[in-house]
């Protein structure tokens, strides 16, 4: 029976903990590996065509009638830094300090195939669709942020000023152009052919044949094939700038759900209690940030 959030509140304040537990507890199945939405449709993000006029940021929120920005500065290029629940996507800027040469990435959820944050959910709010896409159900979750916690490339975002906040993120235009067969917002606003829309499988074809026809410009590298398990958006950088100077960490080809699930699994198997629960995401917290210092590290270096 599907997990009502505003129900889940009134048990928990009700004391009613074991019920909760057991009402979860299914959702905790071992994935074991990828599964649905692999072929799904998707998204190939090429930095060596963006031009960086940020018209696939001005689609997306139209697309999904997200409000402007507040803190927007003028003279700064990467304003906003970072995502929000009013920005799905952003685009951000990487300057070689020798060169002066600028690079620009397309920073959004990219729809894992085996997502961190679906194995993380403890009511099965998040959800990797056939369609490739991974989405939210508001009526299940219950603010918990573990989803925030697992993600290690740090998308989805707490919408603070609602009384009982939502989650949000990219959702690869499921409901408003995907359902309908039509592509993204963002990759039907970019003037420059930057934004690829497709089956992930089509995809990989494109990106490789950009690769093959243009070695001297393309990094021999397709971002996402295998990164953390494999993801439906992809990416591919210039020969001269690694994909951790674009924000893109080197987080491996293991999906993170192997590490999640295992705290979980333990968690409900044998009742550890909260404290641990905590220590246990903390350590889930520091690998991360390990490896986010770690990467800028690198880009720094190809600066």
């Amino acid at each position: 029976m599907a997990i009502d959030r505003r129900k889940f509140f009134k048990v928990a304040a009700a004391g009613c903990g074991s019920a909760a537990c057991a009402a979860a507890a299914p959702v905790f199945a071992s994935s074991g590996g990828p599964r649905t939405g692999a072929d799904g449709y998707g998204m190939l993000q090429d930095s060596v065509r963006c031009i960086g006029c940020k018209a696939c940021q001005t689609a997306c929120k139209s697309v999904n009638k997200l409000a402007p920005e507040t803190s927007l500065k003028e003279d700064y290029y990467d304003s906003p830094r970072e995502l929000s629940d009013t920005t799905y996507t952003l685009i951000q800027m990487e300057q070689n300090r020798e060169t002066g040469e600028a690079t620009f990435v397309k920073k959004q959820c990219l729809h894992c195939i085996d997502p961190a944050c679906q194995s993380a959910c403890l009511v099965g709010a998040l959800r990797k669709q056939e369609n490739g896409a991974v989405t939210w159900d508001g009526d299940k979750c219950m603010g918990c942020r573990y989803c925030m916690v697992a993600c290690p490339y740090n998308v989805p975002q707490f919408q603070w000023k609602e009384a009982i906040p939502d989650i949000s993120k990219c959702t690869l235009c499921a409901e408003t152009r995907l359902k309908n067969h039509q592509p993204t917002g963002c990759a039907g606003a970019c003037p420059a052919d930057a934004i690829s829309f497709g089956k992930r499988g089509e995809l990989l074809r494109i990106a490789r044949q950009r690769i093959a026809a243009s070695p001297a410009l393309y990094l021999d590298h397709i971002y996402g094939e295998q990164e953390v398990g494999g993801t439906n958006v992809l990416y591919l950088t210039k020969k001269s700038v690694a994909f951790a100077a674009l924000g893109l960490g080197d987080f491996g080809f293991k999906a993170p759900p192997r590490l999640t699930e295992g705290i979980q699994h333990g968690v409900f198997k044998y009742f550890i209690p909260p404290l641990a629960i905590y220590a246990a995401l903390g350590g889930v917290m520091a690998f991360t940030a390990r490896k986010n210092r770690a990467n800028q590290q690198e880009g720094g270096s190809h600066e």
